[in-house]
């Protein structure tokens, strides 16, 4: 799968909150480095779970911006939170085959992203792996 391949299907696994789609999409023992959490998560469902969470909490998420560079990429994100702007970036790192092997988001601004990372707590506490993996 070539990083546009990967992009088409993630934007449709995005907008249409697709799980069966990320979870084709991305790899095994793919690292998430959150600003929400202090240490990475290699298990993938409980990264589609959070990035559903993310879509589901911020109103109006939708990206603006892409770059893709080899097996990098780059997305720019926005939204809102609580009536606050918010502005972020999706770094993802795709494998051999196509896959994303690695995701980091960046969060700004401040106020913004406190409310957003105290949803997301409430979010990820809804967490069951046996319905996640059903």
């Amino acid at each position: 799968m070539t990083p546009a391949d990967f992009l088409t299907k993630w934007h449709h696994a995005v907008a249409n909150r697709d799980a069966a789609l990320m979870d084709e999409i991305i790899a095994e023992g793919c690292e998430l480095h959150s600003p929400v959490v202090w240490k990475p998560t290699t298990d993938k469902a409980y990264l589609i779970h959070i990035l559903q969470g993310v879509i589901d909490t911020i109103d109006g998420f939708a990206y603006r911006e892409e770059w893709v560079k080899d097996d990098g990429i780059l997305l720019e994100f926005t939204g809102t939170v609580a009536g606050k702007g918010l502005v972020g970036f999706d770094k993802i790192s795709l494998g051999p085959d196509g896959r994303m092997t690695r995701l980091e988001v960046l969060i700004r601004p401040m106020n913004t992203y406190l409310e957003f990372a105290q949803r997301m707590r409430d979010h990820v506490a809804t967490f069951n792996p046996e319905k996640e993996s059903a």
